[in-house]
């Protein structure tokens, strides 16, 4: 059986423009979140895709609508919070 890379919902919704909903994003493993700077920050975003062995940076779509909640009884995941608010805002 050979292993064939198949696009996620994430990616899928990062190209057409579709909602996402990150929910307690402030849980995810600092490696994820690392991850999804490229989206998270700076014009329209983009993300940098090795799982398929190339290097292919996927353009977020033009307004590609992302929300993401995060557990405020802690400060983790805040600071991605402040840069992806000082965009939209």
């Amino acid at each position: 059986m050979a292993f064939s890379f198949v696009e996620g919902a994430f990616i899928t919704a990062l190209r057409n423009g579709h909602w996402i909903l990150l929910d307690e994003v402030n849980l995810a493993p600092p490696e994820t979140l690392q991850r999804l700077m490229g989206v998270l920050v700076g014009g329209n975003g983009s993300l940098c895709l090795t799982e398929r062995g190339d290097v292919d940076y996927i353009e977020a779509s033009s307004g590609f609508p992302l929300v993401w909640l995060y557990e405020s009884a802690t400060d983790a995941g805040k600071r991605l919070a402040v840069l992806r608010e000082e965009q939209i805002f």
